[in-house]
């Protein structure tokens, strides 16, 4: 061969390296873009899912104080349905403590119901009842808890 054709064959072999390096870079920036922005939707889906997960214990301590200590009615419904909702449509991951924090938050308001059924029947709640009452808050909060952490580290990975 001659030194034209080899000049020639070195320049296409460069051309082609650059268009399949340019290629293969644009490929990796967009992936790290979609990644981040998967990333980003995560954290903001997470801190929404914490933040109703202590609107649902906000929301437990006013249904006590409106049903058992004749506070001011309690108008709003449970955000544990948005719990519920953030866990299976974007963290499947804290599907087990959202379960446990929904298993808590009915525990709660059985427990509720009972001082209800125990002011009705003898205008006081009793005494057996109110001695349930760190027993079922410790479940809510400790819920909450399981899922702080694991949001947390959720993030960190």
């Amino acid at each position: 061969m001659d030194f034209v054709t080899d000049q020639f064959l070195y320049f296409l072999g460069g051309a082609a390296t650059a268009v399949v390096s340019m290629w293969l870079g644009g490929l990796l920036f967009f992936r790290l873009l979609e990644r981040r922005e998967r990333r980003r939707l995560l954290q903001t889906q997470l801190a929404e899912l914490v933040s109703q997960a202590f609107e649902v214990e906000q929301w437990l301590r006013r249904l006590r104080s409106a049903e058992l200590m004749n506070g001011p009615p309690l108008e709003e419904p449970s955000p544990m349905k948005q719990v519920n909702m953030i866990a299976w449509l974007f963290v499947p991951e804290l599907r087990a403590e959202v379960k446990r924090l929904n298993t808590a938050a009915i525990a709660f308001e059985a427990w509720v119901q009972q001082g209800v059924a125990d002011k009705r029947d003898s205008r006081s709640v009793s005494q057996a009842t109110l001695e349930k009452y760190p027993v079922v808050q410790r479940a809510v909060l400790d819920s909450i808890t399981d899922i702080a952490s694991k949001a947390e580290s959720l993030v960190r990975q």
